[in-house]
């Protein structure tokens, strides 16, 4: 049978309130305590009352005080996530990183990890110490099956495009070159620029802490390219006012791709040709894994990149055109 609250609070010495404030985080408890706690928890096979009886899916994030200001395309990963869990019958557990040592196994079923490879590492050995199936969605981690966008793909799909329209000139904003998207996508760019023949232009990195992305773009604005890809969702409002800000017309004077936002990128002036990462296709493969490790063992772990798509709009000139 497995242990109740009482149990819990006598074997580690505390109050049932002390016992239920380490699962609910209603209020603080001291790190001795909450690690004993959570260690007989452990050993004695317990599960919270209101999940005991549930299949319960974790999803980790990096701090739950800023989930919204996450990168837009997290944020509508993680929306999506939740609302196709609770679909499935499954309760939803949100978990900040430093706090995975709550996570239990013996109501847990796998953990689905919102993190990027920079935020993920400071978590390494706590993430390879779970005993239960890691699921990455939109990035790639070690230890963890993986579904994500193919992100060195994506860019060479807007590449081809811009070259099939006359453009030789091409330049790239990536606005986390730290991580491994922002890496993937600027491989993609050099590698499919030399495939053409070519000449990859400057790294156009945004990094907020060290300049604004207006002087960034009046920095690639003077290096003259025909067309650029603006890469994530999160930069594209802010580089469309600043384009206008510096004077520069779309398409006449610069072509260019951004990052499909359902609200937004079909209302710039113009509207906007946009590389779809394809949320609900991730979600969607995202569940099909999270069914698959609920049915039986993996032994392998399974890694998918999901080709995008783009959609055409009207923010790239035909440079063949006269």
């Amino acid at each position: 049978m497995k242990a109740d609250i009482n149990t819990i609070a006598r074997e580690c010495g505390v109050s049932k309130a002390t016992v239920s404030r380490v699962f609910t985080g209603r209020a603080s408890v001291s790190t001795p305590v909450k690690e004993r706690i959570l260690k007989i928890a452990r050993e004695l096979n317990y599960a919270p009352q209101q999940v005991a009886a549930r299949e319960v899916i974790a999803i980790i994030v990096e701090s739950l005080d800023r989930i919204g200001c996450y990168d837009v395309f997290r944020n509508i990963l993680l929306t999506n996530l939740v609302g196709e869990i609770v679909r499935a019958g499954f309760l939803v557990n949100i978990i900040e990183a430093r706090d995975i040592d709550k996570i239990l196994d013996s109501y847990t079923k796998t953990a689905v990890i919102l993190l990027n490879d920079v935020e993920a590492l400071k978590y390494k050995e706590k993430l390879n110490n779970m005993k239960i199936p890691l699921i990455a969605v939109g990035n790639i981690l070690d230890n963890c099956h993986s579904i994500c966008s193919d992100y060195y793909g994506e860019i060479a799909l807007a590449i081809d495009y811009l070259v099939k329209n006359g453009h030789s000139k091409i330049s790239i904003v990536v606005d986390n070159a730290d991580i491994r998207a922002g890496r993937e996508r600027q491989r993609g760019y050099t590698e499919t620029m030399k495939k053409h023949g070519l000449s990859p232009m400057a790294s156009y990195d945004y990094h907020p802490e060290k300049q604004s992305l207006i002087e960034l773009m009046a920095i690639m604005i003077q290096d003259a390219p025909t067309a650029t890809i603006i890469c994530g969702e999160s930069i594209s409002n802010e580089a469309v006012y600043a384009l206008n800000l510096l004077g520069v017309k779309v398409p006449e004077d610069l072509s260019v791709i951004s990052f499909e936002k359902q609200k937004s990128s079909r209302w710039f002036s113009p509207p906007h040709t946009t590389i779809d990462q394809n949320v609900l296709k991730i979600v969607t493969e995202s569940m099909i894994l999270i069914k698959k490790i609920l049915a039986a063992h993996l032994k392998e772990k399974i890694h998918k990149r999901l080709s995008c798509s783009l959609v055409i709009r009207n923010s790239v000139k035909n440079m063949n055109i006269k």
